[in-house]
């Protein structure tokens, strides 16, 4: 009968093993783990022999991994990185107070980063580390507590919440807004990751304009608008991202128009994570800015 609690292999020779595996090579995870060349030999000696069957193939100076090392590699990997996901998520135990948050570039300049004097007042126990990027994340294989992302979760065990759908706006400078009648057809663009919006709001503007595709062009929507508040040219932001800008008199609206239809934005995290009161805080105080902003 086989048992089901056979011993595992050392942890150690595990890692080792794992680092020769990616690398190729036994010197290059000797130096990526700060041991000796002959430690890490020894390590894979030992997984060896612990498994009963080779796992490198020594050729001269090179070793390749067989096919039972191949195998194990994946294995190995994504058991260490299961691991090493599990050791980031104690964090959460002792320091209660701390969320980590993903949400688009734009969000965290122009939505949270206003807000958080708010969030301080109201919510002065909870720590938001924030994380800016364009590419959604796993959030069972990430250290994340919540993600803003326009992709609705897939399985069991998340929990989801609408939050904003995107309506974009022409914004300028109080310069450049105060003729912005007389300068519509010429005034400077500034294009973000969406480069044919402008084409498209002044299709639906009524008006006509044969260069919609020149002018600034930035791969973020909130460096647009930062170069829009230094009267560089008219912007198109999401309305509720350009409120705070546009309340400071940095920026004004220049037309009723609005591009509708865009992406719906979601707060997504895994259900277990709300059980937590600082995740649970900031989850609510999120959904009720956007309903009171």
């Amino acid at each position: 009968m086989n048992n089901p609690y056979r011993p595992l292999p050392p942890l150690g020779a595990l890692i080792g093993f794992e680092a020769a595996a990616r690398l190729g090579s036994f010197s290059l995870a000797a130096e990526e783990l700060n041991m000796t060349q002959s430690a890490v030999s020894h390590q894979i000696r030992t997984l060896e022999t612990h498994l009963q069957q080779p796992l490198f193939l020594r050729i001269s100076r090179r070793v390749e991994l067989t096919d039972a090392g191949r195998d194990l590699m994946v294995s190995a990997q994504e058991a260490l990185e299961t691991v090493r996901l599990g050791v980031r998520r104690l964090d959460a135990y002792s320091k209660p107070g701390s969320v980590v948050i993903h949400m688009p570039p734009a969000f965290g300049a122009l939505w949270l980063a206003p807000r958080l004097t708010r969030l301080r007042g109201s919510h002065p126990d909870v720590d938001p580390w924030l994380y800016t990027g364009s590419h959604d994340v796993d959030l069972t294989e990430s250290e994340f507590d919540i993600t803003l992302t326009t992709e609705a979760p897939a399985g069991e065990g998340f929990a989801a919440a609408p939050f904003l759908r995107e309506e974009r706006i022409a914004l300028a400078g109080p310069g450049l807004a105060a003729d912005f009648q007389n300068r519509m057809g010429e005034a400077p663009l500034i294009h973000d990751e969406h480069p044919d919006d402008w084409q498209s709001w002044f299709l639906a503007a009524g008006l006509e304009r044969a260069d919609c595709a020149k002018g600034l062009n930035f791969s973020d929507t909130g460096l647009a608008v930062d170069a829009a508040t230094r009267g560089l040219g008219m912007c198109l932001c999401d309305r509720t991202l350009a409120q705070p800008l546009v309340r400071a008199g940095k920026l004004q609206v220049l037309s009723p128009v609005s591009l509708r239809g865009g992406g719906q934005y979601r707060l997504v995290t895994l259900e277990r994570n709300l059980k937590r009161t600082a995740v649970r805080a900031l989850w609510d105080w999120m959904l009720a800015e956007t309903g009171g902003s």
